[in-house]
This record gives C-alpha cells, structure tokens and sequence, in this order.
C-alpha cells in the first residue's frame, strides 16, 4: 500500500499563461491547490503570506529574474524544505546550471510532457510528506527526551537523596561509585549499629542505568533500618534477598558483599555472594586476608534454599578492607585488556595506607585511557584500627531526676524454637525503640542485652567455653561449635525480665535473665583489677563493659541468673 501523500499549496512563477495554464491544471487535477506569481518580485511576496510547499519557477522573466528570486527565497529563515523546480526553455542549461548553484533542486524543460510534469509533482508530494512525518518524530523525540531528562534529573535528585548517608561521611570509610550511564547499579552503603559496629554493603545489580539502579535501589532501606535495630549479618543477607526474589523478574539479581567491622572485639564478619574478593590489605600493601564469593547473587535462590552463613575472623594487626564491584577489575585498556585481580592488587601494594582508594581511582582511569567505561564502578576501602580500648561508662549518672516517670514490667520466655529462629535482642530493641524514654538509649541497651543474652545462650544453654576463642584460629571454631549446637538445640530456655522504675528519685530500667543451664565462672571478669590484663583478651570483655555501663550488676545461681541495672 502506497503512502498517502498530503495536499500541496504550489506556487507557480511564470509570465507565460499557456505554461502557467499546462502546471495548474496537472496540479489541480492531483488534488492540489495553485497560487500564481508573474515575476520574480511577486513570488516573493507569495512565498512569505502563502508559505507554499513546492515552487515553479521559469527563469526568463521581466524585473526580478527565476534566478535572483530563487536566491533571495533561500535567504528567507524557514524550518522545512520546499523544493523549487526550475521551468526554462532547452537552450537555457546555462541558466538551469546558475539556478541550481542559487538554490533550486530540479528542472523541467518547456514545454514539458504532461506525464513528466505529473509524475513530478507525484514525487515531490511523497517527499514531502514523507519530510512532514519526519518532522512530527523530530517533534515528538524532542518531547520525550525532554521528558526523559526531566525524569532523569528528577531520578538523580531522589536516589541521590536516598543513598546519601551518614554512615558514608564516616572517618573510617572512602568509597567510589562512578556510573557508566546517567545512574549506577552500584549501591555503596555504611551505617552504625548499635555497639558501634561498622556495617557495609557493596551491591551490583545486574544491567545498567534506571533499570539497575531501580533494581539496586530497595536494598538500601533495608540495610539501614536493619543495621538500627541490630540485626545479623545473616539475617539482613537473608531480608534482602526475601525482598528481592519476592518482586525481581527472573532474570535479575543483586551481586553483594556484607560486612561487620566490629572493631572494640576486633573481629570482621562477612557475607560475599557474587562479587569479587573482599580484601584486607595490611600496613605493608600485601592481602593478609581474602573473602572470595561463597554464595549466588541477591534475588536468585528462594528463601528456603538461601543461605545466610557468614566468615567471622578475628584480626590482631591493623590495616584496611577494600570491597569492589567487577566494573574495577574488568575495566579494559585501549588494547582490550583487563585489570583483573592481579593488577588491583599491584595498585594496593604500591600504596600506603590511606592512599589507597585514590591509588584505585587512578589505576582504573589509566587502563581506561580516557575511553568511556562500560560498567559502573564501585569500591569501598575501611580503615581497620588496633586501638587500646577505653573503659566506657554511662553517661547517665548526672542527668536530672525525673519524677514523672510511668512505670512499667515485661516477662519474656524463649524456648528452643525461638532461640534457633529468631534474633532475640534485635526483635528486643524494636520493641523498646517505641517507649519513650528508652530511645535515646539504643546504643548501650544494645552492648547490654547483647552481652547478657549470649552469656545465657552461649554458655548457659548451649554450654560453649569462651576460652576457645584464645586458641589459634579459636574464635571461627568457637563459631563453628555455636552454630553446630544451636541447630542441635531441643532443650532449654532463657526467661528475661525488665522492669521501669523510679528509685530514690531517678528512673532506671532492671533486667534480669535467668537460663536453663548450669552456669559459667563469671567472677574474674567483674574483678576491676583485670581491666588492664584483659584488654586485649578475645573473651571476658563483655561482662566489664556492661559493669561499667549499669549502676549495678550481679551473677546468681553459678553464673545462670544475672540482674544488672541501668540508669536511665
């Protein structure tokens, strides 16, 4: 089916009638409408009130020739083509040739073949439609890329919004993310928890641009809200995936690496599912530790064949972490080879510490050699100290008696089931993060119903030894036997009691939990004249700092019952 051409307005200059005749009525008889010019002088003025779509033009006429005329059109500001096609006698290709150079397009030579002349106007009529049509996507492109760029910015702004944290401007963290196209499917998060360990996420999702930041983007709400509360690295591993496979097509999935910096123990806990090697880089540049990927992607397994499981290390010597996304080690040179592994590690070695995420930036921007890069690139380095740890104390003990308090008590009981299942301290927190009063207080009732439920469920119920953690390589063992024993787990239980109050004028909050095992020896680590020995102990240190936290704290029925108070 052939294209159906629009209506033309033509213009007709000629001074000959018989020839202006001949045009007009070929034109008429197509279905289109004919204005008629004498000269070149009033062709001009026609062409500027009528705009007309094609034009006639003889070159032969009184005044103001075809030629000048065709010349001084062309001058004339107009947004779309209109075709001028010379109509002259056949001894005029002189003529033709100087009105071609001004400006026209074609010619027709007098007297032209009715068939000639129709087929012409057929063929400048399709042209010209065909011209409008594009004209109108021209239009509507323009429409939408100011659309598109409209969203895009607006999409910057929000996502920018939403990533920008805290935890990023942390003086431990440096971090690059560099989008291949306007938004990056890379995801750098840091925050807080309680207990003031570091948590970071490095996340990849799959493709480029809006779709892989929109696919990325979910995460982060997660991480930190999750991070708040006090949740495991593996339980976060476990929601983030849950939320992914629940709404993500099948043919998406997030690459991540999770990580917990807890840096008063002096331990490093990570998830790695699909990323490239996590590193730890010692004060010498060489990689003293690496966590390479254990795990498939975000959003790939269902939850009930994912698994959470984490690497936990103690470290003793300082250093940095680096976390990266594949964009930094598949990043080409001009002749097509990568970095890979080998060369990022070279970067980090010939860097000191604290140079070293320039160091990445540099190397990567030398192999790219000015070239576009074809994916995002990401990279987190940490700054990993050894630092004598400071005895922390309440802060609350001048802070001015309240005698308005409300009071109120809370009795829990956690038996086998719940002790495998659920993250009891977490869930804890999120409770007390609603009552007023207690918010402010999140960080040490953290350190302290931390501390204080492990004791019951590591050594009371489950009957592990702390001692284990100062053997070489004790504390992945330790681990080892906790999770062994906690899936193993079909007895026992952990009551825990609190209780809001006013006493001799100020408010404090009582905890008491009692487990179903036998006990521990807990004396030596409230015995204040071993703060020193025990700084650098992989063990005991909990009990002293929850000592130091609370106005009280005491140890009954050999280590199975402990009451501890806090002033708030």
């Amino acid at each position: 089916m052939g294209t159906v051409t629009k209506p033309l307005t033509i213009l007709v200059v000629d001074d000959t009638p018989a020839d202006v005749a001949q045009l007009e009525a070929v034109a008429r008889q197509l279905g289109h409408a004919v204005i008629v010019a004498g000269d070149g002088i009033e062709a001009i003025e026609k062409y500027r009130s009528a705009s007309p779509d094609l034009i006639f033009m003889d070159i032969l006429m009184p005044g103001l020739d075809g030629i000048e005329a065709a010349r001084q059109v062309r001058a004339l500001p107009c947004d779309r083509w209109v075709p001028i096609v010379f109509f002259a006698a056949p001894d005029s290709m002189a003529g033709i040739l100087r009105g071609l150079e001004a400006g026209g397009d074609d010619y027709l030579v007098k007297p032209a073949d009715l068939q000639v002349i129709r087929a012409k106007i057929k063929a400048y009529a399709r042209a010209l439609t065909l011209q409008d049509e594009s004209r109108r996507y021209a239009r509507e492109l323009a429409a939408w890329r100011d659309d598109a760029e409209e969203q895009s910015q607006l999409g910057q702004y929000i996502i920018g919004r939403l990533l920008d944290s805290a935890g990023l401007r942390d003086p431990m963290v440096q971090w690059l993310n560099t989008p291949a196209q306007s938004f990056s499917g890379d995801l750098v998060c840091a925050s807080r928890g309680p207990g003031d360990i570091l948590y970071l996420m490095l996340a990849d999702a799959a493709g480029h641009g809006l779709s892989a930041a929109l696919t990325a983007l979910p995460l982060t709400q997660v991480f930190h809200g999750m991070v708040a509360k006090g949740f495991p690295i593996h339980t976060i591993a476990e929601e983030l995936n849950g939320k992914l496979k629940a709404f993500l097509p099948i043919d998406r999935f997030v690459a991540a690496s999770l990580v917990a910096l807890d840096t008063r123990n002096q331990t490093i806990e990570i998830w790695n599912g699909g990323n490239p090697d996590v590193l730890f880089i010692n004060d010498q540049g060489e990689v003293a530790m690496r966590w390479p990927s254990r795990h498939p992607p975000l959003g790939i397994l269902p939850p009930a064949l994912f698994s959470g499981a984490t690497e936990v290390v103690s470290y003793q010597h300082p250093g940095e972490m680096v976390l990266f996304s594949d964009g930094i080690i598949e990043a080409e040179n001009p002749d097509g080879q990568r970095l890979n592994m080998h060369g990022l590690e070279a970067l980090l070695a010939q860097a000191p510490s604290g140079e070293r995420l320039p160091a990445i930036e540099a190397g990567v921007a030398r192999q790219l050699a000015g070239r576009r890069e074809h994916d995002d690139l990401s990279a987190i380095v940490v700054k990993v100290p050894i630092e004598r740890r400071q005895t922390v104390r309440s802060s609350q003990a001048a802070s001015a008696p309240d005698r308005h308090v409300s009071e109120w008590r809370m009795e829990l009981s956690w038996g086998p089931e719940e002790l495998r299942s659920m993250d009891v301290v977490p869930a804890l927190l999120g409770f007390m993060g609603q009552i007023k009063g207690l918010q402010t207080h999140q960080g040490q009732l953290f350190l302290i119903l931390a501390e204080l439920f492990n004791n019951a469920l590591d050594h009371g119920v489950l009957g592990l030894d702390s001692r284990t953690k100062s053997l070489d390589g004790g504390f992945e063992r330790y681990l080892e036997e906790r999770e062994g024993h906690l899936n193993e787990l079909r007895d026992g239980r952990i009551d825990m009691a609190f209780h809001r109050h006013l006493l001799d004028g100020r408010t404090v909050l009582d905890i008491r939990i009692k487990d179903s095992g036998v006990g521990f020896d807990w004396s030596a680590f409230l015995d204040s004249s071993n703060d020193d020995q025990g700084l650098y102990q992989t063990h005991g240190r909990g009990i002293r700092l929850v000592r130091n936290l609370c106005q009280e704290l005491s140890y009954g029925d050999n280590g199975s019952a402990v009451f501890a108070r806090y002033a708030l």
